[in-house]
């Protein structure tokens, strides 16, 4: 059966479309989401993105370790050739650094929400708050390849090589469900390909900053839950990971969410699942693998990516061959300030296998929530380390 526009895919008739569902849209209509469906469209970068690409792509290459040279700001390559060797090193760039990217960037709550069904009613859905980790506030500033916000394309004189800081304030539960004493915690992304990330967090019990030097492997499995929002705004170390290009692929997706959050919503009996516009997209299928694990290890991830705009459209993460979860966001488009879109994370299906009727949510249904992007309020002077001392 051919997909037309205004139809909906559902429970009823997801069958004949499979081999456009990812595995995590599949699972979520199951349990009620309703996909409508709108014609493909061209998306058109934000227009500082744009100028940044024409501008500074020329000028990009690859060292002999497959590590980016020259890049300044905007898509690294605009134009893939996917029977290039070098096709899926340069398509993860493309996603690492590409129009989702945001110079500034704050959510109130960052939370990773989980949510079961019941076995006897499959739509029928309840919170599992037992399961829920949050922080009060995610903050997010650009400090090089900035395109959309003053200044641009770096922060100050950067010194250090800061590619970008993050901060969470306040966790209220950690990955466990329990409570934390972890108060606030601020991560450093550095440009340079070798550089390890840093991570500062300050204990709420002791009024202590603790700095750990970081390169975690990541997707982890302890908390490749909670980190969903990196997917969207911080993502993995490129140079962390080996890729493999394993083919294109039609797939059906949210790029702009009728809701937000999208995806879920509070209903009379609990929650359910909502109706979505979804489009037919063309993506690259991409296997990411850790470049230098610490030890054995068998953790990959295939990564489904737009090809025209680079935003991740599902993943499937597996231990060896056992696959362990799957995962698909929901994008929602805003116009940017000087013309085209930004795009921002509205929702997303994150499922565990080995766990029946459970999955998670990274926005939360069940409470108010703010999301800005590139708003221009965020200065370095918010991630100092002793401004979580409060």
């Amino acid at each position: 059966s051919e997909l037309r526009p205004g139809m909906i895919v559902g429970a009823d008739n997801a069958a004949q479309y499979v081999k456009y569902l990812p595995a995590a849209a599949r699972f979520a209509i199951a349990h009620g989401l309703r996909m409508r469906i709108t014609p493909p469209r061209r998306i058109e970068w934000s227009e500082g993105f744009q100028r940044a690409t024409e501008k500074y792509s020329p000028q990009v290459e690859l060292d002999s370790e497959d590590h980016i040279k020259n890049y300044i700001a905007g898509m690294p390559y605009p134009l893939i050739n996917i029977t290039d060797p070098k096709a899926a090193v340069k398509i993860a760039y493309n996603w690492h650094l590409g129009p989702v990217m945001p110079d500034d960037f704050s959510l109130q709550p960052w939370s990773s929400n989980g949510y079961k069904a019941d076995p006897q009613n499959a739509q029928q859905i309840t919170a599992d708050s037992n399961a829920d980790y949050q922080c009060e506030q995610f903050d997010f500033l650009r400090f090089a390849h900035r395109t959309d916000v003053d200044p641009r394309p770096t922060l100050g004189s950067n010194p250090n090589g800061v590619e970008w800081k993050a901060k969470c304030n306040r966790w209220t539960a950690d990955a466990t469900g329990q409570g934390t004493n972890e108060g606030a915690g601020i991560w450093i992304r550095y440009v340079a390909p070798t550089h390890p990330d840093e991570f500062y967090g300050f204990d709420e019990l002791t009024r202590r900053i603790r700095r750990i030097g970081s390169m975690d492997g990541y997707p982890n499995e302890f908390c490749r839950g909670c980190h969903q929002p990196y997917w969207a705004y911080a993502l993995p170390k490129t140079e962390r990971y080996s890729y493999r290009l394993l083919g294109t692929t039609a797939i059906l997706a949210c790029m702009a969410s009728a809701n937000e959050p999208a995806g879920i919503a509070q209903s009379e009996s609990g929650y359910a699942l909502t109706e979505e516009p979804f489009e037919l997209r063309n993506a690259y299928i991409v296997e990411m693998t850790e470049r230098y694990p610490e030890g054995p290890s068998g953790l990959r991830t295939i990564i489904y990516i737009d090809s025209e705009i680079y935003l991740w459209l599902a993943a499937e993460f597996y231990n060896g061959a056992e696959e362990t979860a799957v995962a698909m966001p929901l994008w929602r488009m805003r116009p940017s300030s000087e013309g085209g879109n930004l795009f921002d994370l509205a929702g997303d299906f994150y499922v565990p296998t080995g766990n029946a009727n459970f999955f998670r949510s990274l926005i939360p249904a069940r409470v108010t929530f703010k999301q800005l992007i590139n708003a221009g309020t965020l200065s370095a002077g918010d991630f100092l380390p002793e401004k979580m001392v409060r």
